[in-house]
């Protein structure tokens, strides 16, 4: 099974959303400084995306909790 770059980031968001809640963008933010610390600017880059959308996923869940 192949999956794309912007389903594995999709993946990663959604699994620290259910974990962490509200702190997954910060966590995925906390990985992205490690892997630019380890000098992998392109994990750095992955894991910048995987916060921005764990951020998107974390609004639209309060969005649909205000509603309730």
């Amino acid at each position: 099974m192949n999956i794309s770059l912007e389903e594995a980031i999709h993946i990663h968001a959604r699994v620290l959303v259910r974990r962490k809640r509200v702190e997954a963008p910060e966590s995925a933010r906390d990985r992205a400084k490690t892997m630019e610390c380890l000098g992998d600017s392109e994990g750095r880059d992955v894991w910048l995306r995987v916060a921005e959308a764990a951020e998107q996923m974390v609004a639209a869940q309060s969005f649909e909790m205000d509603e309730v």
